[in-house]
């Protein structure tokens, strides 16, 4: 019922769409639409098509070209399929071996400006993967201008090359890029012409989450709060890390998350002070500090949000200390935010020299600043971390995680508090506010459990 109703909240305002029709030929395009209110993944179709437009407006010249995953990427049996953000950003969707182009100028005698390219259906191999949409139906089902199997990708792509030398795609990078599959893909067009990073321009419209986004997001929020109510109810000395992950997963998947966002961290003892520990094979002690790391995603959108427990249900003294001060950390960066001039980096320096303000010190006498080793967060949304500029102010529309966190090994003491936060025109909304941080409050909070 819930999800039913967030659905409905999604495709109130979609509107239709005027498309093309073109004449003697056997692709499939679309009609002139009437409202349908379908949504993919939780976004209208509507929205889709907005976002290609966008793209096709931000590019002065060329055309776009992504190619979708494959199920042998994820070796079919391995794990779920999951598509690539970007084109999923772009489509929703989800079938197997997609490709899409975008063609701002428009190619052919009817001028068409998009295609998605699909795999022919294959009824003995449908068999084993369960049914796929083939291009017959693509039209309808995505709201594409014009589908065509990708069996005619290449002829339709010397079509889109008469105008333009010049392709925008993803261009992988590092020392792995020429082995990846947006290589193998580039190298398909790449004679004779300019290629170029699409990244960035698709970045930086991902970083402005819309109202479906958001609604997205704070369903992910929702679920990973169910999560972490049930580890604070269930964990007690004695307890092995991988019985709270399973705990955690068992939540999500019954709260109707698809997966994941990341695997989860269950780090106890001194693994709580491993940053992103995911062996979760430790039996928790009395005494350990927990620090649990976990995000639900929800239709392709995901949490990040985390809590740090004390095992035996109450902070030791030096506990406490170095959890208030790390959430002191994180609050006097909210207080230092301002919308539209404030950055990641300057959030950064505030959380770090509250920490290098504070009396507290470690056994060797450094102040605390110096445990905190790494950023204080990351933009969210359909990956874990997500992308956009860093140096950018942040602006309404991006949500952020601000997670402080204080590691001391030789003490076996790690701490981190991480929540997600959307950006308003007046500040910071906490989206994660209905998990204690405080300490006392996540101390009541586990004390309501079940707790032997």
């Amino acid at each position: 019922m819930r999800r039913q109703l967030i659905l409905r909240v999604l495709i109130v305002g979609a509107i239709s769409v005027g498309l093309l029709v073109p004449s003697g030929s056997s692709a499939t395009v679309a009609p002139r639409a009437s409202p349908s209110g379908k949504t993919l993944a939780g976004i209208a179709l509507e929205e889709y098509r907005q976002r290609r437009e966008r793209v096709m407006e931000l590019i002065p010249e060329g055309i776009v070209l992504l190619s979708g995953k494959t199920e042998e990427e994820d070796n079919e049996v391995e794990q779920k399929f999951r598509q690539r953000s970007y084109f999923m950003y772009l489509t929703g969707v989800e079938v197997p071996g997609a490709i899409l182009a975008l063609i701002p100028k428009g190619y052919g005698p009817e001028g068409v400006r998009e295609v998605l390219f699909l795999p022919p259906r294959n009824p003995a191999r449908e068999r084993w993967t369960g049914p796929k949409v083939g291009p017959e139906d693509a039209v309808a089902e995505f709201g594409v201008q014009r589908a065509l199997p990708t069996t005619a990708f290449e002829s339709e792509l010397s079509k889109m090359l008469e105008r333009t030398k010049v392709v925008y795609t993803v261009v992988p990078s590092g020392p792995s890029a020429r082995f990846s599959r947006e290589h193998a893909f580039i190298e398909r067009f790449l004679q004779g012409v300019e290629v170029r990073d699409v990244r960035p321009l698709l970045a930086e419209l991902r970083r402005i989450k819309s109202p479906a986004e958001l609604a997205l997001l704070r369903e992910a929020v929702r679920i990973t709060a169910e999560a972490h109510r049930e580890v604070a109810r269930a964990l007690q000395p004695g307890m092995f890390e991988y019985e709270l992950e399973a705990l955690v997963m068992g939540t999500f998947l019954k709260h109707g998350a698809r997966r994941a966002g990341f695997p989860p961290i269950i780090g106890s003892g001194p693994n709580s002070t491993i940053l992103h520990y995911q062996a979760n094979r430790r039996r928790i002690a009395a005494g350990d500090l927990v620090v649990v790391d976990i995000g639900a995603e929800y239709e392709y959108y995901t949490a990040d949000i985390t809590r740090t427990y004390p095992a035996s249900g109450r902070f030791t003294e030096r506990q406490r200390q170095i959890y208030a001060l790390v959430l002191g950390a994180q609050r006097a960066a909210e207080a230092a935010f301002r919308p539209g001039q404030t950055t990641m980096r300057q959030l950064q320096e505030v959380a770090r020299r509250f920490m290098r303000e504070s009396p507290l010190r470690s056994r060797d006498g450094q102040t605390l600043d110096r445990f905190f080793i790494h950023g204080l967060g990351h933009y969210v949304g359909l990956d874990v971390h997500d992308v956009g500029d860093y140096s950018k102010p942040l602006v309404p529309g991006v949500v952020i995680t601000i997670e402080p966190g204080i590691y001391l090994p030789d003490e076996q003491i790690g701490v981190r508090i991480e929540d997600m936060y959307l950006v308003t025109e007046t500040g910071l909304v906490k989206l994660s506010a209905q998990i204690p941080s405080a300490p006392e409050e996540v101390e009541r909070w586990m004390a309501r459990g079940t707790r032997r």
